[in-house]
């Protein structure tokens, strides 16, 4: 057969030649005439160590490699004046969007992530400098999806992070500031695991109280501990509790702050329970971290512990969950222990729902909490909960112990701390 009449296989701007006296094939391009090139047009042949076949009929070793080639040498397309940026995107999402919910960390947790991202790719060259909407093609992905992989995330994890690029560029859409979007898959369904819904024994509540009982260190997670039992209540609202949210005279937790808009993870008034309301009766933020002060920056009659906002517990949980043999079990735990245990108590469904969060707001639920039985079941529930859970503590359940420590650490003569 005459070269002239071989069926070249070609894919982009790559084609695949047979060498007629080994037999190997390579992979072959035409560069361009420029400046490290000024005599014209070159072709240029990469060998890929692949033989067999004919001329006209590679094997699939070589179409493979000519694919893979393929994708690996794509470059992004040029950038035009008027194409948005996507980290601009993002920012922006998170600045006007992203601010307003319930829990913004976790967005901008991924934002920074696919920053980085990008600022791989480009050290290697798989990315211009200025990363564009057209730029995101499901092999961009794809190879981020792996570089999570790589770092250990699993599919909830990676499949979050896909949310968020996902979610700037569809708002960017939406607001006009982008005409298309490209389609972002997610993760396979496989390999996202079932949620684990570990619930708590009583004795292993007990068992983490009682290691947080009189350590100033520790004292936000025992006092986190006391409101998720006694509310339900999911991590992000009752860490971001203020003194305001406490209505002691009407005996309430409104967690609502003022201006939050409503999403699909209400936050419910809640009614005082009798054992939560001695931890609610702090002035500002309600869980604040404790931190020890070195000895040596210890002023003589001074305190040996400062206070600061507390944004998570995760570090101080883990620890203590370790330290006990106490395995799967999350912040969020408390919230699933007490929603099973009113179940168990057989708490009308009705009841359970509200204080779970799962009814929908309307005009008349905004006063549900003012009449008298409201979630009575629930509150009596919770409050057996409490008194089961006494059984097993060495202590009481008054945050008395840890204040009173605070306070003479506070004000007695310095010691170093054992």
């Amino acid at each position: 057969m005459r070269a002239r009449d071989r069926k070249r296989h070609q894919v982009g701007r790559f084609w695949l030649y047979q060498r007629p006296d080994t037999k190997f094939w390579s992979i072959c391009w035409l560069e361009p005439k420029s400046a490290s090139n000024p005599g014209g047009a070159v072709t240029r042949r990469k060998a890929i160590n692949v033989s067999g076949g004919t001329p006209n009929r590679p094997p699939q070793e070589a179409l493979d490699a000519i694919a893979a080639h393929h994708i690996e040498a794509q470059t992004p397309q040029q950038a035009k004046p008027a194409e948005a940026l996507v980290e601009h995107l993002m920012a922006e999402w998170l600045k006007l969007h992203v601010s307003t919910l319930a829990a913004p960390r976790r967005y901008a947790d991924s934002a920074v992530l696919w920053s980085e991202f990008f600022a791989q790719e480009q050290r290697v060259g798989r990315l211009a400098p200025a990363v564009t909407v057209s730029t995101i093609s499901p092999h961009l992905v794809q190879r981020f999806i792996a570089w999570r992989r790589a770092a250990g995330v699993g599919g909830h994890g990676i499949s979050r992070d896909l949310a968020a690029l996902r979610g700037a560029l569809n708002w960017a859409r939406k607001n006009q500031l982008v005409e298309t979007v490209p389609f972002i898959a997610d993760v396979p369904a496989r390999e996202k695991p079932r949620s684990r819904e570990r619930v708590l024994s009583i004795q292993e509540v007990a068992s983490i109280i009682n290691a947080c009982a009189c350590v100033p260190e520790r004292e936000h997670v025992l006092r986190y501990i006391i409101i998720a039992l006694g509310t339900a209540g999911r991590p992000e609202a009752i860490l971001e509790l203020q003194d305001y949210n406490i209505d002691l005279k009407h005996g309430f937790i409104d967690p609502n702050h003022p201006g939050r808009i409503h999403d699909r993870k209400r936050r419910v008034i809640v009614p005082l329970s009798r054992h939560v309301r001695p931890w609610v009766q702090e002035t500002g933020k309600i869980i604040k971290y404790r931190a020890p002060i070195a000895p040596k920056n210890q002023i003589e009659g001074g305190p040996t512990h400062f206070e600061k906002d507390t944004v998570s517990i995760k570090t101080a949980w883990n620890k203590i969950c370790s330290d006990l043999g106490i395995l799967g079990a999350t912040p969020k735990t408390l919230r699933h222990t007490t929603l099973t245990w009113l179940a168990y108590q057989g708490v009308p469904k009705e009841q359970r729902s509200m204080i779970a969060g799962h009814l929908p707001s309307d005009t008349t639920s905004k006063y549900e909490h003012l009449t008298p039985d409201y979630l009575a079941d629930a509150m009596a529930a919770i409050d057996r909960y409490f008194d089961a859970l006494r059984q097993h503590l060495r202590g009481d359940l008054l945050p008395k112990a840890t204040l009173h420590a605070t306070v003479a650490l506070t004000a007695a003569p310095s010691a170093n701390p054992s």
